[in-house]
């Protein structure tokens, strides 16, 4: 096989993709409104601005970088008139000219660079057009922590079969943590049982993908299995879920406790959202909570509002008590009080799915391979490879946040359809790298969500509303809508990491209780703990207590 020398290289990238701004001034290719319609000129000046090396070039290749360089401007015409759909069908025909080409790339420099040139300005246009410069590409959906943060567990009459039918369970089943049968248990079952029974019956059914991973984890550090329903309150097993807090993923990690666990969060991957990676993190950051309060309501609680700001109640009070705290005026925020209550009613049905009419076919465990990338790849070259389309590779993938996987991260395992064959897997790992454009952190800015008011915003951030108004040049309350991007004033940064931490504790008491939490508690010693609290509670009250309870 003959080879191509980088000069040449450097002559057909400027052909093919400068021309049109002014660089290369030989001859020029005229483009339309549409990929259809570009001029036979093209290919003539192709030619015709080759150097004369340029025949060592087979005939056939310069026919498919032609017709891949008609594609790609034809689509970045369409997406810079608004038509994305129109463009990544262009895009893609690109892509695949060279992909199912009979040329090896990796074998032909000027193919290989020809490639890699193509797909970084594809994603340089999409980054541009689609979205701003700095958002990521993944696709969020909202929290039902959300929902349930302002949620009023109101004092309601409960039906007593439905009582008699928990207090049954509850004498019958072995639960690994303690379940209360008390007036703010039964709210809560209430509620799942109506106004949020189609939440939690979407959550128990998407449950079932992770069911499996969240057990043989949870087995591994040692803690009570029924934890894993504390996802259900979170997120409803959405991996993109994410909080007006800007809490992510099944577990609803803020950014720092995130970093402080091993998850890597930056603008090309959020592990927060990779179901087995927060799974882990989340599994040490309960055992850790549960070496300092030694009190699952108590860890679910610290889970929800931060181990600090529970720990500094607890002080002041001189209570230990979960139920006892709750009693006490404007000490517990509302939504906590919500929280442990209700994941102790998500527990009770999930488990006993039948008794309440709740789905009992949940979907099928997730399952995949697992190939090692090392290199920044572009994820279209890699579903094309296994015959499937972006998104359900993404699916597979949902901490990844743009169109390849990530630059700088040595062995990172890309998820792939199980059972794939090894040469497939080889042809991944074949793939030349892409260019991958420097993203500016997000900094000051914030997405707007639904329901979001300037006054909220302003609120939530600690700043004055003429101060956010002056930072997006006086943005009325009429051009706010969800998904766009307003601008924060400096001055909300450091509030920023604030809100967004879950665990974040307040004050240098706070601080110091921060760093006595630490992932240094072994296995064997979360296991001990662990032990000893299923010793003490198998979920079974007696009629005194539950007569207690109803008080």
């Amino acid at each position: 096989m003959k080879r191509f020398w980088p000069i040449q290289v450097l002559v057909w990238i400027c052909v093919l993709f400068l021309h049109d701004k002014g660089v290369c001034q030989s001859d020029s290719v005229m483009l339309s409104n549409s990929p259809e319609t570009i001029t036979d000129n093209s290919t003539a000046g192709l030619s015709a601005s080759s150097t004369q090396n340029d025949q060592n070039i087979p005939e056939g290749m310069k026919n498919i970088l032609s017709e891949a360089q008609r594609y790609y401007l034809g689509g970045s015409l369409e997406i810079k008139s608004g038509e994305s759909a129109k463009a990544r069908e262009a895009f893609n025909k690109a892509v695949d000219l060279l992909l199912q080409s009979d040329y090896d790339l990796n074998s032909t420099p000027i193919l290989k660079l020809f490639f890699e040139d193509l797909i970084q300005r594809i994603q340089e246009d999409e980054s541009s057009y689609l979205k701003p410069p700095d958002a990521s590409e993944e696709e969020s959906e909202s929290a039902v922590v959300d929902e349930l943060d302002s949620l009023d567990l109101i004092p309601v009459i409960v039906d007593p079969s439905l009582q008699n039918t928990v207090a049954a369970d509850l004498l019958d089943k072995k639960y690994d943590i303690p379940i209360t049968l008390n007036d703010k248990v039964m709210e809560a079952l209430d509620y799942w049982l109506n106004r949020g029974r189609k939440y939690f019956a979407d959550g128990l059914v998407r449950s079932g993908r992770y069911q499996d991973m969240i057990t043989r984890i949870f087995r591994d550090e040692g803690l009570p299995l029924d934890l894993m329903y504390l996802a259900q309150v979170e997120s409803l097993f959405k991996t993109n879920a994410l909080s007006r807090a800007q809490a992510k993923g099944i577990w609803q990690f803020g950014k720092g406790t995130a970093i402080r666990y091993g998850l890597k969060v930056n603008s090309y991957v959020d592990e927060r959202s990779d179901p087995e990676k927060s799974t882990r993190a989340a599994a040490r950051y309960l055992s850790d909570l549960f070496a300092m309060f030694n009190d699952w309501n108590l860890v679910l609680a610290a889970y929800n509002w931060g181990e600090g700001k529970v720990q500094n109640v607890m002080e002041r009070s001189g209570l230990n008590d979960f139920w006892k705290l709750c009693d006490l005026k404007r000490k517990l925020p509302k939504e906590t009080k919500n929280h442990v209550p209700l994941i102790q009613a998500s527990i009770i049905l999930a488990r006993n799915p039948e008794k309440y009419g709740l789905p009992k076919e949940l979907d099928a465990p997730l399952s995949y391979d697992l190939v090692s990338v090392s290199k920044p790849v572009d994820l279209k070259a890699v579903a094309k490879i296994f015959g499937i389309t972006l998104e359900e590779l993404k699916q597979l993938n949902p901490s990844l946040r743009r169109s390849s996987t990530p630059p700088n991260y040595p062995d990172f395992q890309l998820k792939v359809p199980a059972g794939s064959d090894s040469e497939l897997l080889q042809k991944v790992a074949e793939l030349p790298p892409v260019k991958v454009k420097a993203v500016a952190a997000t900094g000051n800015r914030y997405k707007v969500q639904a329901g979001d008011t300037l006054s909220s915003i302003a609120q939530r951030y600690r700043i004055t509303l003429a101060a956010l108004q002056n930072a997006n040049a006086g943005v009325s309350a009429k051009a706010l809508r969800a998904g766009s991007w307003i601008q924060l004033p400096k001055t909300a940064g450091s509030q920023r990491s604030t809100v967004t931490s879950k665990a974040a504790s307040s004050g240098a008491k706070a601080s110091a209780t921060k760093a006595s939490v630490t992932s240094k508690t072994s296995a064997a010693q979360r296991s001990t703990s662990v032990a000893q609290s299923k010793s003490q509670s198998s979920g079974k009250i007696t009629a005194a207590e539950n007569k207690a309870n109803k008080k």
